[in-house]
């Protein structure tokens, strides 16, 4: 089973917290930028940033021991507290397809209503270290979930402060009944290294929250590359419709969305293949969406 953490904060010492996670028993990490206030046109810069750290992660975590090439994400979480933000969220921004995977943490009710409904992205995530300003109802969960996104819950916020802790199980129970379990992703969103835990200690953590074992284990892998196919979807479509590329013109980057047959193909015939990006999944596994 392949494990993810779908947060690890660019702005924190991502280099030495992603090279924890690889040697803890992780696969893929996704850099995760912060974004308050107004969407930036030009995302140019965050991304060069990125880039450098996703380059010093590769090099860090090449002689890791389990022998296993780790892959490294980008990811964008968008703050919302102004609705006028939220209509850049909808397909709008060319700038936002430049990541791997769009986070949306609403901060008010109505914002949350229009996550669930309307925008977008590929994970809602809220703060849930701190009290909640309203409920989280069954019936905008399962909006959500109809519409293939997830729900994330971080976890570093129950190591480092007891209020947080406290908080944060409270929060998580309500996630968790919720939605009954489903569509939950779990992520580490740490600060700093220390704070990172291993897989099988964030599914032993998740049963605070209400989760099975089963279902922890999924809330780190099997949801976590649903999100990650989510996101290829959104970047490769417009308004629901496929996009179909040639395999030839696809970035190193990019290979894991070719299913193992066609990847072998790749390397006998240099002829240009079309590849549905929106019914195949990462190479741990191809998984229709």
């Amino acid at each position: 089973m392949a494990f993810y953490d779908l947060s690890v904060p660019l702005e924190h010492s991502p280099v030495e917290t992603a090279t924890m996670l690889v040697r803890l028993g992780y696969q893929t990490v996704a850099l995760d930028h912060t974004i308050v206030g107004k969407i930036p046109a030009d995302v140019s810069p965050v991304l060069a940033t990125m880039d450098k750290a996703r380059s010093a992660c590769e090099t860090a975590a090449h002689s890791d021991i389990s022998g296993q090439t780790p892959r490294f994400l980008s990811r964008a979480t968008v703050v919302l507290s102004d609705p006028s933000v939220a209509h850049l969220l909808n397909g709008t921004s060319t700038a936002m397809k430049e990541f791997d995977v769009i986070a949306v943490q609403p901060t008010t009710e109505k914002l949350w209503a229009q996550a669930c409904e309307k925008l977008d992205v590929d994970l809602i995530s809220l703060d849930l270290s701190k009290r909640l300003p309203f409920f989280v109802k069954p019936k905008q969960v399962n909006v959500a979930l109809d519409r293939g996104l997830f729900l994330e819950i971080g976890y570093s916020a129950a190591i480092s402060d007891v209020t947080a802790r406290r908080n944060l199980i409270s929060n998580a129970i309500q996630m968790v009944r919720a939605s009954k379990q489903r569509g939950i992703v779990l992520s580490s969103n740490a600060a700093r290294a220390m704070l990172a835990r291993g897989p099988y200690d964030v599914a032993n953590l998740a049963r605070l929250f209400g989760m099975s074992p089963q279902v922890a284990k999924e809330s780190l892998s099997v949801n976590c590359r649903a999100v990650v196919n989510h996101g290829a979807m959104r970047r490769g479509t417009s308004k629901g419709v496929t996009s179909v590329v040639d395999m030839s013109s696809m970035r190193p980057d990019e290979h894991w969305m070719v299913p193992p047959d066609l990847s072998d193909a790749m390397v006998e015939d240099d002829a240009p293949r079309p590849v549905d990006i929106g019914m195949v999944g990462p190479a741990d596994g191809a998984m229709a969406t």
